[in-house]
């Protein structure tokens, strides 16, 4: 359901200019408005690449009375921009520079923070969405796909930003705790391992939905299908729920029909933030009835692909919720478990196999949601897991 949103937030005159003076013809008055921010954190090997998104997006604009604002950290700087165009006056999108940050952290929480407020000022609206573009990997703290046995005391996970002095990552509870309360009907995650009930839960209170992958997103990700489906986001005139899974199918879609091989991969689910809590009771429930033996973690179901990221030991840490869940729990509470998954997961999609030849795996099992299972062999791992929230709210540490 699409809510409208009220966000308090500071005046930011020069943004006020280059967003609200402005009159189209078409927008309906009786539908409400939405802003798009578009987060491009490129500030890493990914530079090129944000580039390309943002002509895509640019191709994919067309005004409908929401505005969409952008967010581009690259190799030569940070910088605000906006699409526009699009309408009867001036039927071909453009791209406008609002402002120039220069150099800065995109990876950092305050950066991020910052921006929101900004946007939201300048553009306000009844509704809000993120498109998140950036490194990343799911619940993990910072450089452990790599080094799983040298966790730093934080967990960090989203966005990568290799400038200035150095490597910086985004802790997860960083990102969350920058946007403001309810601020986004959606979040859609153009970044790897990020479809986690860890990640889903840290997010409640922040978004109705988000959209994201259980494994990697191959390059170039969401790039094909900006220019026919960026106006699925858009829409208001349909349920947020119905517009993302829309937006889903198109990029899972472009994948069967032009792909082959190891680039033949791709998972999406649609996840209700609204429903990650009960899910989190539901599995709290179930473990307290679960079997006497664990299950054979080398049989489960797992999104990464051990060894491929230089890490050793080289084990799996993406496991398919669902299947673990009816593994390891008591039969008799399974059901009432996996009612709940499908009122949380309220949408997924996966190609048959995930980067086949590439170290990939078979997509025997998609739940649309992974989580972390504790082992022997990552002790440091499994001391910072216990700090996240899901894990409290799962297993009371």
């Amino acid at each position: 359901m699409l809510k409208i949103r009220h966000i308090a937030v500071l005046l930011l005159p020069v943004l006020l200019g280059a967003c609200i003076n402005e009159v189209y013809e078409g927008p309906d008055p009786n539908l409400p408005t939405r802003t798009i921010i578009v987060w491009l954190g490129g500030d890493n090997n990914l530079s090129d690449e944000t580039v390309r998104k943002i002509e895509a997006l640019r191709q994919g604009w067309t005004y409908t009375g929401n505005k969409c604002l952008i967010y581009q950290d690259s190799r030569d700087g940070a910088r605000l921009l906006r699409l526009r165009g699009g309408c009867r006056t001036t039927p071909v999108p453009y791209v406008e520079t609002v402002r120039e940050y220069g150099a800065e952290n995109s990876a950092s929480a305050e950066t991020f923070g910052r921006v929101l407020r900004e946007v939201a000022d300048a553009c306000p609206a009844d509704s809000y969405g993120l498109i998140f573009f950036s490194h990343a990997s799911g619940w993990l703290p910072a450089g452990t796909l790599q080094k799983p046995q040298t966790p730093q005391n934080r967990s960090r996970s989203i966005g990568v930003d290799d400038g200035g002095m150095g490597r910086s990552e985004m802790e997860i509870a960083d990102f969350a705790d920058a946007i403001p309360g309810g601020m986004f009907d959606f979040i859609v995650f153009e970044t790897c391992l990020t479809a986690g009930a860890e990640v889903a839960y840290q997010l409640r209170g922040k978004t109705d939905f988000m959209l994201a992958s259980s494994a990697e997103i191959v390059s170039p990700g969401f790039t094909p299908v900006y220019p026919s489906a960026l106006r699925l986001l858009c829409d208001t005139s349909v349920e947020t729920r119905t517009a993302l899974e829309a937006f889903g199918r198109a990029y899972m879609d472009y994948v069967a029909a032009n792909y082959t091989g190891a680039r033949r991969s791709a998972t999406l689910s649609l996840i209700d933030i609204r429903e990650i809590s009960p899910l989190a009771a539901r599995t709290q429930a179930a473990l307290r009835t679960r079997s006497a033996e664990a299950p054979d973690l080398s049989r489960l179901q797992h999104f990464d692909r051990p060894g491929s990221y230089g890490d050793s030991p080289a084990l799996p840490r993406f496991f398919d919720l669902g299947e673990w869940a009816e593994l390891w729990a008591d039969p008799a509470d399974c059901a009432a478990f996996r009612a709940q998954l499908e009122r949380t997961v309220v949408w997924k999609a996966a190609t048959e196999t995930f980067m086949e030849g590439q170290n990939g795996f078979p997509v025997r099992r998609h739940s649309g949601l992974t989580t972390y299972i504790e082992q022997e062999a990552f002790p440091d791992l499994n001391e910072a897991y216990r700090r996240l929230s899901w894990c409290g709210a799962v297993y009371g540490y």
